[in-house]
């Protein structure tokens, strides 16, 4: 049985007797979704989602410069 420690609780994990690179597992002590990185030695790290790129909004920023030039529009003309 081969084991590893997980990166976010420092808990030990089972990975079975022929662990394997991308083998994917969770951490049943703080619920983390890890995978195997490397090999010799067993290294684990976080799932990559792209949970994030969902949110993402690309005219995000323009909005928020369109914002900041009216702000300072108003600024000038009431002053």
């Amino acid at each position: 049985m081969t084991f590893a420690e997980c990166p976010s609780c420092q808990g030990e994990i089972k990975l079975g007797n022929r662990p394997h690179m991308g083998q994917q597992i969770r951490c049943r002590n703080c619920d983390a979704q890890l995978e195997v990185v490397w090999l010799n030695p067993i290294e684990l790290d976080w799932v990559e989602t792209d949970d994030y790129q969902d949110d993402y909004d690309p005219g995000f920023e323009e909005e928020n410069e369109y914002i900041d030039e009216l702000e300072e529009y108003e600024e000038e003309t009431d002053g």
